[in-house]
């Protein structure tokens, strides 16, 4: 067993532990007592917070109320840093902590320093998608709000600027963009939010509800709402783009021969459902019901309307 799994496994087996003496480890791990010795002295330097115990059956205590560092394997902390190259992506995170922060202090802690291993992790792996398109730096007090069920005030300022009080309730970043669900306390109804757009954010007085009261509350509201059940049929060539584009409350069916998009929506979301399918053109080879392939033709003519001629 190589010396890092070998710390690792003895962290692990001095979990709970109040006290131990070098003994406990020569014989759980099979060491010499001089390999032992070696071992508790890279855990202290871990961070371990050890202190010898004098006597003739002195040992070693470790100490109470103090944070004990994490402790990873290899594929562990390959994981941590494919994780981080994903958030190198984003100017903004709901967590307010930098990239290169998160980077330096991962490397300090696994390697003390080891640049060369970290080179090779970060060139052997990049994603290629659409980066944030514009700041959010509300993100931290939002997910802030969302944990602690907090009902917030803010400016919304996209098409024409408003006054609005909710309670968020969910963030999801989509095609370069940070959007914020939430529900809106004067409309009784959830709307979604676009980040950028959210200015002067604060807390109120207002009592809020659970975020498990808001699932059930967001459920009934698609029950009510989303009376229209709609299915659009795709050419194969499609699947990519659709499942890249697809919002989360839209299902993708696929069978051997044809791929689908199915789910329901309110009689006032077509022109929205209408201007989705759009980028989609010839791929698309079906689509119901009628209303919906209604307001698709309207206005694929009106895209065409200036190139027509008499």
């Amino acid at each position: 067993m190589k010396k890092s799994e070998r710390l690792t496994q003895e962290l692990l087996y001095l979990q709970g532990k109040t006290t131990f003496h070098l003994a406990d480890l020569m014989e759980t791990f099979a060491i010499s007592k001089r390999t032992a010795v070696r071992d508790v002295q890279s855990l202290e330097e871990l961070g371990l917070p050890l202190v010898v115990e004098a006597g003739r059956y002195g040992g070693y205590q470790i100490l109470k109320n103090q944070l004990t560092p994490l402790y990873f394997d290899n594929n562990e902390r390959y994981t941590l840093f494919f994780a981080l190259q994903l958030l190198q992506k984003l100017s903004d995170s709901p967590f307010d902590r930098s990239y290169q922060g998160l980077r330096r202090k991962l490397l300090q802690s696994f390697y003390q320093g080891d640049t060369d291993w970290l080179e090779k992790m970060e060139t052997a792996v990049s994603f290629q998608g659409v980066p944030q398109l514009t700041s959010a730096p509300i993100l931290s007090a939002l997910f802030s709000a969302i944990v602690q069920e907090q009902v917030i005030q803010f400016t919304y300022q996209r098409y024409q600027k408003t006054n609005k009080t909710v309670q968020p309730y969910q963030l999801d970043f989509r095609a370069g963009y940070w959007y914020c669900l939430a529900f809106d306390c004067q409309k009784q109804a959830f709307r979604r939010y676009r980040c950028d757009a959210m200015q002067g954010l604060a807390p109120t007085e207002k009592t809020g509800y659970t975020l498990q009261q808001l699932a059930e509350k967001q459920l009934q509201q698609q029950v009510l709402t989303q009376t229209l059940g709609y299915h659009i049929r795709f050419d194969l060539s499609a699947k990519e783009r659709l499942w890249q584009e697809k919002y989360p409350d839209m299902a993708v069916v696929e069978r051997p021969s044809e791929l689908c998009l199915e789910g329901h929506i309110a009689d006032n979301e077509l022109d929205f459902l209408a201007d989705f399918l759009l980028q989609f053109g010839p791929t698309i080879k079906e689509i119901e019901p009628l209303a919906l392939k209604q307001a698709y033709t309207e206005k694929v003519r009106r895209m065409l309307q200036p190139f027509t001629t008499d």
